[in-house]
């Protein structure tokens, strides 16, 4: 789980905003989870947008979750994906 910033805008499609350093933006990917503290799944990464030097991400939110604007000013986080390993067939 790694920390991303505040959310500091909804949109009118109730997407989050949120501004991420551009460290973290290699380690982000588009339909990635992203979750609150207390591992509540929010929604998933929709977009990665803005300057290269403080770059922006677009948080389209899950359909259970009914109030979104109650979340700025939260701090959200994104899950880190877990590596599948294929099995081979002998």
């Amino acid at each position: 789980m790694r920390r991303l910033h505040k959310v500091i805008h909804v949109t009118n499609q109730k997407h989050l905003i949120t501004r991420v350093s551009p460290n973290q933006i290699k380690d982000l990917k588009i339909g990635q989870a992203v979750v609150t503290k207390n591992l509540t799944r929010l929604g998933k990464i929709l977009d990665i947008f803005g300057p290269v030097n403080q770059p922006f991400i677009s948080v389209k939110v899950n359909p259970g979750i009914e109030t979104p604007a109650n979340l700025v000013g939260e701090v959200i986080y994104s899950l880190e994906e877990k590596t599948s390993q294929k099995r081979r067939r002998s």
